[in-house]
């Protein structure tokens, strides 16, 4: 019997068609699209629901609830979930949907997309539509519970991916974590890393994102006080610092953000969470001084999570602890659903 497959329209590139200018604008549902794709009604018992259509950089938190809710509502329904989406924000819905269903999740959600609208020649969106509908039939066969990215040949873990071209067809990677299959001539084969369901661990959803995160991209001479009204204005929930290597923080006056942490964390009970830039990095902020100053100073490293990763997991975890420092460190410092070391 073929597998029931429920694919979800979230707009994106690969639900968009020129408009007489030739700008590209969303379709005006995803149905229309995949008629062009008959093939995946011959793979699979398909079924296609239009929840939204926009561009991926308008996509916020309350979106995420949106596809949670979608996705939740038909768990039971269907062998597996495709989400179609756009590239921009892709591996930020695909993280957040990973942490609000934990190891809970009983099916494989695989969010896909493309570099070009399936109505142009030589588009990539036919491709990745095909093999996200292999990935999601094979992972149903193997009983294997993964929120992934599909992307040309790569099968990955979602909260792992950042995007790494705007332009290349292979947009994605997960460059501090292996893939967790391939797709070839013969077909999709999953590696020793993926999550199987386990049917021991009841679904609990936890959907809840909080806003007001400030991130910030650390550079030589940025000055804590422009900083610091962000902090002190009552609207900053959480503080990411994008770090310069493995953890290291500015600890030399006047450019100095040690004071601003102590601050942040002590007066205004305010997390402050340092993240590495570089894509694969980790956080090592007790081997130079600068970095040890700055845990210290009550700072929390993210180890090896990317920044979006990092960025997403500290929005869900402000609205699942109790203002306590310890309980929201031990929250980011765990491995909720693979998506750090």
């Amino acid at each position: 019997m073929k597998k029931k497959i429920l694919i979800l329209g979230f707009g994106g590139t690969i639900a968009m068609v020129p408009d007489a200018t030739g700008v590209l604008r969303p379709a005006k549902s995803i149905e229309e699209m995949l008629a062009i794709v008959p093939s995946l009604g011959e793979m699979a018992d398909v079924t296609v629901r239009q929840l939204i259509n926009l561009d991926s950089t308008n996509l916020n938190p309350k979106h995420w609830t949106i596809l949670i809710d979608a996705i939740a509502e038909d768990h039971d329904n269907y062998d597996g979930i495709i989400v179609t989406h756009g590239t921009d924000t892709m591996a930020y819905s695909a993280s957040a949907i990973s942490l609000a269903f934990g190891r809970g999740l009983k099916k494989t959600i695989v969010f896909t997309g493309s570099q070009l609208p399936l109505v142009e020649y030589g588009t990539d969106a036919k491709f990745n539509l095909e093999n996200s509908l292999k990935v999601v039939i094979e992972a149903a066969l193997q009983n294997i519970a993964e929120v992934m990215i599909v992307f040309s040949y790569s099968v990955l873990r979602g909260n792992r991916a950042i995007k790494i071209s705007e332009s290349k067809f292979n947009a994605f990677d997960t460059p501090a974590f292996p893939h967790l299959g391939s797709i070839t001539a013969t077909g999709v084969a999953f590696g020793p890393l993926v999550l199987k369901a386990d049917p021991s661990v009841k679904l609990e959803i936890k959907k809840d994102f909080a806003e007001g995160v400030l991130a910030i991209e650390l550079y030589p001479g940025i000055q804590p006080d422009v900083i610091m009204p962000s902090v002190e204005s009552g609207r900053c929930k959480a503080l990411l610092l994008k770090s310069l290597g493995a953890g290291n923080v500015p600890s030399e006056d006047p450019y100095s953000l040690l004071p601003l942490i102590r601050y942040a964390t002590e007066k205004m009970n305010i997390p402050v969470l340092v993240s590495t830039k570089f894509t694969g990095g980790n956080t090592h902020m007790e081997i130079y001084e600068p970095g040890k100053l700055a845990l210290e100073a009550g700072a929390i490293p993210t180890g090896d999570l990317t920044d979006v990763a990092a960025q997403v997991k500290c929005m869900w975890a402000l609205n699942t602890w109790t203002r306590s420092k310890d309980e929201f460190k031990r929250i980011i410092a765990s491995n909720v659903v693979g998506e750090k070391s």
